[in-house]
This record gives C-alpha cells, structure tokens and sequence, in this order.
C-alpha cells in the first residue's frame, strides 16, 4: 500500500536530512546555471553507497534531477562525471528551502529541442498500389 506521506515532497526532505543534504549539494551546483551537468556525489557522511544510490534514485523520482543517462563518464578515481543536474522544480525548491523568491525559468535555450520527422504522406496513386498489391 502506498504511504501517502511519501508524496508531501516538502514533508519528505524535512524527515530525512540526507535527501535534502542531497538535493542542497545540486541545488547550490546549479543555482548559477542549472543547465551544466554535475559529477555524481560519490560519499556522504553516515550514508553508505547502497542508500547514496537510493536518495539519488529517490531525487530522480520526485523529478528534482535528472540524470544524464548514456553519457556520464567513469574517471579513474570513481567519480562520475557529467551525471545530474537539478531540474527546474529541483531549483524551485532548493529556492524555496532557502527562503529565495523562486524566479520563473525561460525555456533552456542550452538544451536541444527534440525534433520531430515529419511522417512522409502517401499518394493516392501510391496507396492504391499497395491496396492492390495486397
């Protein structure tokens, strides 16, 4: 049975101080510019790397950011690189937690528009073929 308390997302940060650590470490990142990707946080105090993974995976679910799936980097010391990044409710949010006045965010022009291939119509003389055909 769900637990509708999970989802009072304010409620939830207040009850647990290492999700809102988390969420204040890409928040703080991405105050400036929300749009450059972080390296993952790879340590936490009092937090072990099975539950680091579930708070980032905890962070994803209430869309507070996102991750940069397929083109993260391993670096040679463990990080990743180029992982997440706050989202834009994320930022509202760690603003909100900071008492900043949320400021609405224009559309990210650094982000690529996702593109859309137009279907080719078919002739009649076309369709016809391929009725007959069949």
């Amino acid at each position: 049975m769900l637990d509708m308390t999970m989802l009072d997302f304010p409620k939830r940060l207040k009850e647990n101080a290492q999700l809102l650590a988390l969420l204040l470490h890409y928040g703080q990142l991405g105050a400036e510019d929300r749009t450059v990707w972080q390296d993952r946080l790879m340590q936490m105090e009092g937090v072990d790397s099975k539950e680091l993974t579930a708070l980032h995976g905890e962070l994803i679910a209430f869309d507070w950011i996102e991750q940069n799936t397929g083109h993260a980097l391993g670096k040679p010391d463990g990080t990743i690189s180029s992982c997440y990044r706050v989202t834009q409710n994320g930022l509202w949010e760690f603003r909100r937690i900071h008492g900043i006045e949320a400021v609405e965010e224009s559309a990210d022009t650094n982000e690529k528009p996702k593109l859309r291939i137009p279907r080719k119509k078919k002739d009649k003389v076309e369709s016809q073929v391929v009725a007959a055909v069949e």
